[in-house]
């Protein structure tokens, strides 16, 4: 018969599996993160309280201060836009349209693009908005 010796044993820890565990957990959260890239056209979006981030299916247009339209960063006329719009509204009907409309772009030019997409029968518009500043 075995008895006890009186003495409490010691419980250790192990660190190597519990380092081992939270080493995989950030390994699998880094490559399973979705990266939202901004393009490199540089706008000056106006403020709004409701901004939303764009979806990856998006079609993006981007309108600088300088009149050059971007459709999903290729520069394009209101010509090529309105065959470019067309084509990727039949491959996609529930096709959504992002406005990226620097501040100083005159609102007649933002409706003319928004007239094209109207025209093609796609109705789900938006204009992006920058999040306003927070008060320090």
């Amino acid at each position: 018969m075995r008895f006890s010796s009186g003495r409490p044993r010691r419980v250790a820890l192990e660190m190597t599996p519990l380092i081992d565990v939270v080493l995989m957990l950030v390994i699998f959260f880094m490559l399973t993160t979705t990266f939202v890239l901004s393009p490199g056209i540089e706008v000056d979006l106006p403020q709004g309280h409701t901004s939303q981030e764009p979806r990856e299916r998006d079609v993006i247009i981007t309108m600088t201060r300088q009149g050059i339209i971007y459709y999903q960063d290729a520069q394009v006329s209101l010509e090529t836009l309105r065959a470019t719009l067309q084509r990727a509204h039949n491959r996609q009907p529930e096709l959504r349209v992002v406005i990226k409309a620097d501040t100083l772009v005159p609102h007649g030019r933002v409706v003319s693009v928004m007239d094209i997409a109207k025209y093609l029968g796609i109705d789900r518009l938006a204009v992006a908005t920058a999040p306003p500043e927070q008060a320090n």
